[in-house]
C-alpha cells in the first residue's frame, strides 16, 4: 500500500519559513491577483490564495474586472498595477475574447509569481530564473521530502499542458533527466507499455481516473497534478486503486494542491528578494 503524500504538512513547513521571513521585514510585501469574470470554484481558489497571504504577512490585492473588460483595457490596468507591485499573477482561465498568452506576457517577469509570462519562462527554461512553476514546484518538493531519486529511472508525463505536463517537462530538461510524454496523440499500445514500465509517472491530464491499476507495475510512484470535477467532487487522473500498487502517491484532493500555493508564495518571497536585494 502506497505511503500517501500529506500536502497540507509539507505546504505547512514552507509556510513556516515564509512567514518566519516576513516578520523580519518593516513593510509587507504586496500581491497583486489579476481576475477577470466570477466563477464559483475560481473564487475558492482565490480565497486559498488569500487566507494563505493572510497567514504570512503579505498583503494580497484581489483585481476583479469585469468579464467584458476589453484586451485594450485589461493590458492597461496590468501595466498600471505592476508599477507599484511586488508579484503578481493573472487568475486563469480569462474570458474566450482575450487573448490569454498576450496578457500573460503584460506582467514582467521581475514580478511574475507564476512563471506563464514567456519572459519568466524563457529564464526558467534557462535555468537562469528564481522562480519555479508552481506545480513543478510542488512536484519537486515531494520528491525531496520523500527522498525520491529520479536518477536512472523510467519517467512518464501524462498531458503536455501550460500549467503541468509542460513545465515539468522543462525541469526535467534542465536537471538532464530522460523522460516520456503521453499526449491525446500517443496510440493505445505505446500509451499502456509507456506506464506498465514507468517507475514514475507525473499526470497533468485533467481527466477524471484515466490511470487505472490494471495499467502500472507495482511500487510505481504516482504523482498526480490533474484535477477535474465529477459528481461535484474533485478528483484526480489517477482512480485511488492506483494506491495498492503504488509505493508513493499523492491524494486528491490534499496532495500537489495546497503546495503548490506554498510554492507560489515562495516564488513571490524570492522576488522580492532579489528585487529589493533583501
Amino acid at each position: 500500500m502506497a505511503t500517501l503524500v500529506d500536502g497540507k504538512k509539507i505546504a505547512y513547513l514552507i509556510k513556516e519559513k515564509i512567514a518566519k521571513y516576513t516578520q523580519t521585514l518593516k513593510t509587507k510585501i504586496c500581491f497583486d491577483i489579476i481576475y477577470v469574470g466570477s466563477d464559483p470554484v475560481i473564487d475558492t481558489f482565490i480565497k486559498y490564495k488569500q487566507k494563505f497571504g493572510n497567514e504570512v504577512g503579505i498583503e494580497v490585492s484581489v483585481h476583479n474586472f469585469d468579464e467584458t473588460i476589453s484586451q485594450n483595457e485589461l493590458e492597461k490596468q496590468i501595466q498600471m498595477i505592476a508599477e507599484k507591485s511586488d508579484a503578481m499573477i493573472v487568475q486563469l482561465p480569462l474570458p474566450e475574447h482575450l487573448d490569454q498568452q498576450t496578457i500573460l506576457d503584460i506582467v514582467p517577469a521581475e514580478i511574475d509569481a507564476d512563471v506563464l509570462g514567456n519572459s519568466a519562462r524563457t529564464l526558467f527554461k534557462r535555468g537562469t530564473g528564481i522562480t519555479i512553476p508552481p506545480v513543478t514546484g510542488s512536484i519537486v518538493q515531494v520528491f525531496d521530502f520523500h527522498t525520491i531519486s529520479l536518477d536512472d529511472k523510467k519517467i512518464v508525463i501524462v498531458g503536455n499542458g501550460s500549467l503541468v505536463g509542460y513545465p515539468m517537462s522543462l525541469w526535467l530538461d534542465i536537471h538532464c533527466y530522460t523522460y516520456d510524454v503521453i499526449t491525446l496523440e500517443t496510440i493505445e499500445s505505446e500509451k499502456q507499455t509507456l506506464l506498465k514500465n514507468a517507475d514514475v509517472v507525473i499526470s497533468g491530464a485533467g481527466v477524471p481516473h484515466i490511470i487505472t491499476r490494471d495499467m502500472l507495475k507495482n511500487d510505481v510512484v504516482l504523482i498526480d497534478a490533474g484535477t477535474s470535477e465529477s459528481g461535484k467532487k474533485v478528483v484526480g487522473d489517477i482512480h485511488p486503486d492506483c494506491a495498492n500498487a503504488a509505493s508513493l502517491m499523492t491524494p486528491v484532493p490534499g496532495g500537489i494542491g495546497p503546495i503548490t500555493i506554498a510554492v507560489l508564495y515562495q516564488n513571490i518571497i524570492n522576488l522580492y528578494k532579489h528585487n529589493r536585494h533583501a
